[in-house]
């Protein structure tokens, strides 16, 4: 049986399925913002000021590297003023309102720089906004995605809330992502390469501003009747105890690590696969704008898939043992077309077999790529009873802070290690459309096998030293519930 210590709505008892059923909505909606912003980051930014804007490759990795070093200090502050927050709205909602439109501004100002801009001064520009954008986020991100751990102790449920979660962040990156080559870079006469269109790249960032806008209010006033006042067990801060000895207090544990470092490994081999996937569709396999957009469109339904089969694995294993089973597919799926083509054995464009290969090969590999940070974001909600049983303290901001940066160093990583692998590979800026050597595509495709594969071998080893099983998870939830009753505490 399910309890929620924090119950979502103020009825004594527990809602009703319709009722929880819109309450997963209403929590998932808003990682449409944030799925927005990652799709941007991992697949058009580095893109954009490289080949468009013609920023050095190096220049552009630096700035979004630096930028994440900033986020590795803001987000366990963020996790943790989040935790002890008291407001009439609870700990999480005045946050997520007071981000909503500096997010959409600052992500409209990274896709609409200056005109006229040196290497030197782009490279700053694009440092201090991206800088705004990852920070800004962050006010959003931590305390929406927190939330799961209030609405709901389920071993199981928080798989299912988290599912929907993912389903909308992807949507809403995919959506945008095909809305870019389909509408914003089209190829036209001023434009026979549209991956160049300076303009189109302002207009996706308008739309795509809009869109980050209306998520995240729609998440925060569709959640805002779940707030419920805490009691005093939620946050508590020891006298004398630095705010990171607090912090490392609540996530130093060997569960919380294991978790961040295989969900970190992971996401950077899927992050590595989106910054260098629009190179080697367009430069590799000829292929246009349109049949990019058609590829991508095939994760649609693999978003439908993954929000089925993900809770499906969960409940047939455990947790632990369907990331590991889900990293080892990745492994092989991963890079298997460019081995393929390297190989020999790949169709080539002109054939008119390439599409259909790739478009069924994207559906099932896209399908586990979301599976897998969907089933380590639950396992990493489960350390919020492990530490509470050691703490006292109830720190969901700090443990999902973990979560958040986890994927913010996965997207600055993973366009920072593309252009080293660019690098490597001696991929020329502003490069035409079948005018980049044959050795130059084998050296970036052998580059980015390599990568991927270390990645997954490390997040499996990572997955199988993660100790919290079901039972281990119930035995926690019971302690809990035993210790609040002796301590004269109610259900909420």
């Amino acid at each position: 049986m399910v309890t929620t210590p924090f119950p979502a709505v103020g009825a004594a008892d527990r809602p009703r399925a319709a009722r929880r059923t819109s309450l997963k909505l209403l929590y998932g909606v808003g990682s449409v913002a944030y799925g927005v912003k990652d799709n941007g980051f991992q697949v058009l930014l580095l893109l954009f000021y490289n080949q468009a804007l013609g920023l050095d490759a190096r220049l552009a990795g630096l700035a979004i590297m630096a930028a994440l070093l900033v986020d590795a200090l803001v987000d366990p502050m963020i996790g943790y003023w989040s935790d002890r927050l008291r407001s009439p709205w609870g700990r999480r909602h005045p946050f997520m309102y007071a981000a909503a439109v500096p997010v959409a501004l600052s992500y409209l100002l990274l896709f609409s720089p200056p005109g006229g801009l040196g290497q030197t001064r782009l490279f700053l520009y694009l440092l201090a906004v991206s800088v705004a954008v990852r920070v800004l986020i962050s006010f959003y991100e931590i305390p929406n995605s927190a939330l799961v751990a209030e609405l709901t102790d389920g071993y199981d449920e928080r798989t299912a809330f988290l599912s929907v979660r993912y389903f909308f962040g992807w949507m809403g990156g995919l959506t945008m992502s095909v809305l870019a080559f389909s509408v914003f870079l089209r190829a036209d006469a001023a434009h026979p390469s549209a991956q160049l269109d300076i303009a189109g790249y302002g207009r996706y960032g308008v739309a795509a501003a809009a869109i980050m806008f209306a998520s995240m209010l729609a998440s925060s006033l569709g959640t805002h009747a779940a707030v419920r006042p805490l009691e005093g067990r939620a946050g508590r801060t020891r006298a004398g105890r630095s705010v990171f000895a607090e912090v490392w207090s609540t996530v130093g544990s060997r569960s919380a690590v294991t978790s961040l470092l295989a969900g970190t490994a992971m996401m950077l081999a899927t992050a590595l696969s989106f910054a260098l996937g629009a190179y080697f569709y367009i430069y590799a396999y000829g292929l246009s704008p349109g049949q990019i957009s058609a590829l991508v469109s095939s994760s649609f339904v693999s978003a439908a898939l993954a929000l089925v089969v993900t809770p499906w694995l969960a409940g047939r294993y455990d947790k632990r043992r369907a990331a590991a089973l889900v990293a080892v597919l990745l492994l092989v799926l991963l890079p298997a077309p460019l081995a393929l083509s390297l190989a020999g054995l790949l169709p080539t464009a002109a054939s008119g077999r390439l599409l259909p290969v790739l478009f069924v090969h994207g559906a099932v590999l896209t399908t586990f790529l979301i599976a897998v940070p969907i089933l380590l974001s639950s396992m990493l909600a489960d350390v919020v009873e492990e530490a509470e049983l050691r703490t006292g303290r109830r720190d969901e901001g700090v443990v999902f802070a973990l979560n958040t940066f986890a994927q913010k160093c996965a997207s600055g990583l993973g366009v920072f290690g593309s252009t080293a692998i660019l690098a490597v590979a001696r991929f020329p800026a502003q490069a035409q459309v079948g005018a980049v050597p044959a050795d130059t595509i084998t050296r970036l495709s052998v580059a980015f096998i390599a990568a991927v594969a270390l990645l997954y071998a490390l997040s499996l080893a990572c997955i199988v030293f993660y100790p919290i099983s079901r039972e281990q998870h119930a035995r926690h939830v019971r302690l809990l519930s035993e210790r609040r009753a002796a301590a004269g505490e109610g259900a909420g």
